[in-house]
């Protein structure tokens, strides 16, 4: 394989990542601040302005000097003899990090908006053996990272033999294009939960941040307007500012993230690029992939969507890392069989299933439904908050949305299996679709209470490097010999999961 750049020789970063490692270091320290900068917005008048400008100055000086030390001490190379890469770093305390190619799972090259104005790339390093990114390289030129990436990838195929391929760029070709049509449909019909997880905690943020420079009556005052007003009124008013505004979150968000998302295939592997303000690429392995989930909702069925994602090996593998998952949003039913394909090598069939029992419905009911309205019921007697009327309206809409939830969750919720695949699908309103092949599962937990003996119901766990996959409160006769067939298939199987 021929390369522009010898890597056996230690490498620097682009002399212009000082001013990207200028700009990021100056960026980290005032998010890391910024509560103490607007305390002296509010309260300016009490501190020498002079002093001010001279603190701003030298804490530049100092971020500047900073960034020129971690440029020149970081060095980068492949050591051919240990088939190792080899990153060296600090001011200070010095750091080797040793990586070993065939240990190398992934390869990004990302870019962000900063990284974009002064023309270098980021390029990370993913093994299965760390909770975070392995390696990153924060500023080296596009033409330095290609050849970079593609070393590492030849000899993470292969690090015994000598790879004479043709440059990566130049033998893939476009798969998959999701449009902007597609993210949008998306952007609208998906993540209700983390955007309004979002929505609570910049609320909750601002809400501290304006208590501690004492400015806290600005949210009360406004609170007490409110009560003016009816309950229901203020409810429904709320309720349609919330999904406004988690709908519009979706969709900035989505768009920015995904905006031009294409695959492309390199013989057996995908190679994805995606983002706006911040360009991701990455490359996923297929022999390396543990579980596969698609997810769809009735809105998406309706649109032809759907997301995947995608859960590589992991250093814990109870529990897939974000930094070992890669989503594929906006993709339809076509494309999604065509991906796949490719990444199982055939389409899953669900030949048998396994069913839960009814009582998991009715255990359901009871945690979520018939507990909580009790205690709110008791509470409300304790502390007379709301009227007889409210209390009617406010118990019938909270039993029929989580009622409905309920319902459709113990409805969705099976397990499918053939002889070469496991599919779970749950779920109430976004219907997952796990799947997973038996020759990768690393473990399996069957157990039983006592309780649910008499009944032959029980549950499973099925462990892979990628996470696990659990099926509670079905027949527990048919598990067991499900799992008997399971363990002999990874016995069996001389296939390999990595």
């Amino acid at each position: 394989m021929k390369t522009k750049f010898d890597f056996t020789v230690a490498q620097r970063q682009s002399l212009i990542g000082v001013v990207v490692l200028f700009v990021n270091t100056l960026q980290k320290s005032i998010r890391a601040l910024w509560p103490m900068l607007v305390v002296f917005l509010f309260k300016k008048e009490k501190y020498d302005a002079n002093y001010i400008y001279l603190g701003i100055v030298a804490f530049i000086i100092l971020i500047a000097i900073i960034a020129f030390l971690k440029y020149w001490f970081f060095k980068f190379y492949i050591d051919a003899q240990l088939n190792e890469f080899v990153i060296e770093s600090g001011i200070l305390n010095k750091t080797k990090t040793t990586i070993q190619l065939h240990k190398i799972q992934k390869v990004d090259i990302n870019q962000s908006l900063i990284q974009r104005i002064f023309s270098v790339h980021k390029l990370e390093i993913d093994t299965a053996g760390s909770d975070k990114k392995e390696a990153s390289i924060n500023a080296i030129s596009q033409e330095m990272a290609l050849d970079l990436k593609e070393r590492l990838v030849d000899n993470a195929k292969n690090s015994t033999e000598k790879n004479s391929q043709e440059n990566t760029e130049e033998k893939t070709n476009t798969f998959i294009k999701i449009g902007l049509p597609s993210l949008i449909k998306i952007g609208f019909t998906a993540n209700y939960v983390t955007s309004f997880a979002y929505l609570f905690l910049v609320y909750s943020t601002i809400s501290e941040n304006l208590r501690q420079i004492g400015q806290e009556n600005l949210i009360n005052e406004n609170v007490d307007k409110l009560e003016r007003f009816p309950i229901v009124t203020v409810f429904l008013v709320a309720l349609t500012l919330i999904i406004v505004l988690v709908l519009l979150i979706n969709l900035i968000t989505t768009v920015v993230k995904y905006f031009n998302f294409i695959i492309k295939r390199d013989n057996n592997t995908f190679v994805l690029s995606y983002g706006l303000i911040n360009l991701k690429n990455t490359i996923i392995n297929p022999n390396k992939v543990q579980i596969v989930k698609w997810t769809q909702n009735y809105f998406q069925k309706k649109l032809d969507v759907n997301t995947i994602e995608i859960k590589q090996a992991s250093s814990n593998g109870q529990d897939a890392k974000k930094k070992d998952k890669t989503k594929i949003p906006g993709c339809t039913d076509l494309e999604k069989s065509k991906i796949l394909e490719l990444l199982l090598n055939e389409i899953p069939t669900q030949e048998q299933s396994l069913l839960p029992n009814i009582r998991k419905l009715i255990i359901n009911a009871f945690f979520f439904l018939v507990l909580p309205i009790t205690i709110a019921i008791v509470f409300n007697q304790l502390v007379n908050r709301f009227d007889v009327f409210q209390v009617i309206l406010l118990i019938s809409t909270y039993t029929l949305f989580v009622g409905c939830l309920i319902w459709f969750s113990y409805k969705n919720y099976k397990l499918y299996h053939s002889n070469n695949f496991i599919v779970k699908w749950s779920g109430a309103w976004d219907v997952n679709h796990e799947i997973i092949e038996p020759y990768k599962i690393q473990g399996i937990k069957i157990s039983q209470f006592f309780w649910q003996k008499r009944t032959n119901i029980g549950s499973v766990v099925l462990y892979t490097a990628g996470g696990s996959i659990s099926f509670n409160t079905t027949n527990y006769s048919k598990l067991k010999e499900l799992v008997n067939y399971w363990l002999y298939q990874v016995e069996t199987s001389k296939k390999s999961w990595m």
